[in-house]
């Protein structure tokens, strides 16, 4: 069962009971179920903004290569339409890709508490924090693409 019949599923049974708080309890549970994605979304941005910190630390010894940007947008996009394919909506990934820089964050400062002086105090040299909405964008973008290719195949299959 898909999460769409799922949620068809919740409404239709809502709409057959006479208890009316039951039934907008149910109608909000069914509402709910959709945002679960986003947590998911969220654990796949936060490590990547992680791995991208511990990369430039360590691979590259604090010297950003000119493409890294462009590459995070890249995987930004492959990423969403990973999670486009796990049925995730886009407002969920987008809303997830904003993940990305606190986990980035999250390596910084983990980083300055273990190796002091040494670590970096800044997430992606030459990107300002309100990049990460381009992000967001993109694997919002991917993402809904991807679904919509997805219902449009099934529906030519059926």
């Amino acid at each position: 069962m898909t999460p769409d019949e799922w949620n068809e599923g919740m409404k239709n049974e809502a709409s057959s009971v006479n208890d009316r708080e039951w039934a907008m309890e149910t109608k909000l549970a069914a509402g709910r179920f959709g945002w679960r994605g986003a947590g998911e979304a969220a654990a796949v941005f936060a490590g990547l903004g992680m791995c991208v910190v511990l990369l430039t630390h360590f691979l590259w010894r604090h010297d950003t290569p000119d493409g890294l940007w462009l590459g995070v947008m890249f995987l930004s996009g492959v990423m969403g339409t990973l999670l486009g394919l796990r049925r995730v909506a886009a407002l969920e990934a987008g809303a997830g890709t904003l993940a990305f820089l606190p986990g980035a964050w999250l390596a910084v400062v983990t980083l300055q508490a273990l190796l002091g002086d040494a670590a970096p105090f800044t997430t992606i040299i030459g990107v300002a924090d309100a990049d990460g909405a381009v992000l967001a964008v993109i694997a919002a973008c991917a993402a809904g693409t991807t679904q919509r290719v997805i219902t449009r195949r099934a529906l030519l299959t059926a």
